[in-house]
């Protein structure tokens, strides 16, 4: 077979430039340390990286957004917690004062002042906070406010208020009054004292003291009769094993009425001025045996500055007077906002306030106030009654006088024993609060130390897929330098091959 010049010159531009080739691709690899400059250069390789890039990326996403914004979620509600148990714990020892020691009139009102400002701490400064923004304990509704800004009357409310058989407390009030009367004699102070007594009622104390005495429905309609609208719903499982409901229509009364605390057996009267519902011994019995759940439903129309949205704690529905628009809330129970932190895992991060803050704490002061308030004017008139006695000389007048003096004593003894009684029940909420409050932060400290297990994981996973992304794409460098030295010499031999070889001709063989 001849071979041509012009054959051995195609030869050699194509070893050649096979050589060049070579030589531009070690030096692309040595020069970047990466092993392909382009998908078309290992299909395979560029695939692979695609992948481990996406990973890293989504990491990233966890790590350094996802799971650092529910940790600092996480951390405001706790501090949040944290500083409510504080301001519990100073309660307490005020609460301790007062159902320990008897406080004179300046004292037990400093006391009170105190409590009332923790109170107003829970929830305008520490059930009020946010992060970034958002509300942490209002569930879903992040961008609305847990307490209504300012005072309205404009909004009524038709609330649903659950409860369980251990909720119904006791209540202890003083009925009737011994009141001064000019001429009357000391059998008549007497008989008035005689009948004050000292009664202990049952009863269920709603979120709310001034609720409304008319119904949501006529609230609707334009009228403001009073009415007995109120419902309280029992609810359990009977012997048989389906679900039993007894129905009650309380009797709506003011504290103030005079038969307001007349509670008949198979009774139950709502005091919508104090906000509870007094049970009689009946149903009080009814309920306990049978371990009942039970639902008041009642109406509220005024609300006060730092008073809480009903929707926040209850399914209820709202009727705004001016704009006439209607309003339904759903039982605001389980709602859980998720953070995606991991692929196809989520977390809870927020705590709802009704699941960690009781409604109880205001209420109680509430109560605790009205006792208060109640020794407070007696001993008011005790010191009007003294002024008489120092500015009297009648015999006769100051024998009356004493005797009402004496009969002042006597409820003033009843009614203090009512105000201990009262602190003694702070005393109570304090625990049972505290009890609820622990529960929820131990629930939040363990989806804390969840989320930061998940995050040291995603930290060890991220270097393991960078670990990866390296050894699939990069070069080992001194393996770069051997191919590329390897390439260049392959380069230089063919190109010194190629001048000899191209150089002779024909006449060189003849």
């Amino acid at each position: 077979m001849r071979v041509t010049n012009s054959m051995i010159s195609n030869s050699a531009q194509t070893h050649i430039g096979n050589a060049k080739s070579s030589l531009l691709k070690y030096e692309e690899q040595f020069t970047s340390e990466k092993k392909i400059q382009r998908p078309s250069d290992d299909p395979t390789v560029a695939v692979r990286s695609l992948k481990y890039r996406s990973t890293i990326s989504q990491i990233k996403q966890y790590v350094e957004k996802n799971v650092e914004d529910g940790l600092s979620w996480m951390d405001t509600t706790e501090s949040a917690m944290k500083n409510i148990n504080s301001i519990l714990v100073n309660m307490k020892g005020y609460l301790d004062q007062g159902a320990n020691d008897y406080l004179a009139q300046d004292e037990r009102n400093s006391v009170l002042s105190v409590l009332k400002q923790y109170v107003s701490s829970v929830f305008e400064d520490e059930a009020s906070a946010d992060y970034s923004g958002r509300y942490v304990f209002t569930g879903y509704r992040t961008d609305t406010s847990l307490l209504f800004d300012e005072s309205t009357k404009n909004l009524a409310y038709d609330i649903k208020e659950n409860f369980k058989y251990t909720d119904i407390g006791t209540v202890n009030v003083v009925t009737g009054t011994v009141e001064y009367k000019k001429g009357a004699d000391a059998q008549n102070y007497a008989d008035q004292m005689a009948a004050i007594e000292k009664k202990s009622f049952y009863k269920v104390q709603l979120a709310y003291k001034n609720c409304s005495a008319v119904s949501y429905a006529s609230v609707k309609d334009g009228k403001d009769a009073a009415e007995n609208y109120v419902t309280l719903t029992t609810s359990y499982k009977g012997a048989d094993g389906k679900n039993v409901e007894e129905v009650y229509n309380p009797v709506t009364r003011a504290s103030s009425d005079a038969n307001a605390y007349e509670v008949g057996d198979d009774e139950v009267i709502y005091l919508y001025d104090t906000g509870e519902m007094l049970i009689g011994k009946n149903v009080y019995t009814e309920i306990q045996e049978n371990q009942a759940d039970f639902q008041a439903n009642y109406c509220k129309t005024e609300f006060d500055k730092s008073d809480i949205r009903p929707e926040m704690y209850f399914e209820c529905q709202s009727y705004n007077k001016v704009s006439k628009k209607e309003t339904t809330y759903a039982d605001p129970d389980g709602q859980e906002i998720k953070y995606e932190v991991n692929f196809s895992q989520n977390m809870t991060v927020n705590t709802q306030a009704r699941d960690a803050i009781d409604t109880d704490i205001y209420r109680v002061i509430d109560y605790l106030s009205n006792a208060i308030a109640d020794v407070d004017e007696v001993e008011s008139r005790i010191a009007n009654a003294d002024k008489m006695i120092a500015n009297t000389t009648d015999p006769d007048e100051l024998e009356k006088l004493n005797a009402y003096k004496e009969s002042l004593e006597t409820e003033k003894s009843l009614r203090v024993t009512v105000m201990t009684e009262a602190f003694g029940k702070g005393l109570t909420m304090v625990d049972t609060t505290q009890k609820k409050l622990n529960v929820a932060v131990a629930d939040l400290g363990t989806r804390y130390d969840r989320l930061k297990l998940t995050s040291d994981k995603l930290a060890d996973q991220k270097v393991d897929v960078e670990e990866q992304l390296s050894n699939n794409e990069d070069v080992d460098i001194s393996d770069a330098y051997i191919n590329l030295t390897q390439a260049d010499n392959l380069y230089q031999y063919a190109l010194t091959a190629t001048s000899k070889i191209l150089g002779n001709t024909l006449l060189d063989y003849i």
